[in-house]
């Protein structure tokens, strides 16, 4: 529950149709409190990747963060390439 009587304004514009919440016996909202069931699962994810994961904009569809943060997983897994000089004696 909030600690405070205001809370600062953030997340997805789209979360929720405001529509919805307005309605009249709304089973998410009761005596002026949202209800709100979240889920989260970053059982298999490295430890090392939970920052970037959870810099993704929240906004996007679950297969489209799986998607991104797979990508992200292989980028560091392929060996780091230096760059290298090659002088040719001519």
């Amino acid at each position: 529950r909030p600690q405070s009587e205001m809370n600062i304004a953030s997340g997805i514009p789209k979360f929720f149709p405001l529509m919805m919440i307005q309605q009249e016996n709304n089973p998410y909202v009761r005596d002026d409190t949202m209800f709100i069931r979240v889920m989260v699962d970053f059982g298999d994810m490295p430890k090392a990747l939970l920052p970037y994961a959870l810099s993704l904009n929240p906004g996007l569809p679950t297969n489209v963060q799986q998607y991104i943060i797979k990508q992200e997983i292989e980028r560091r897994a392929q060996p780091q390439v230096s760059e290298q000089h090659v002088i040719r004696n001519q």
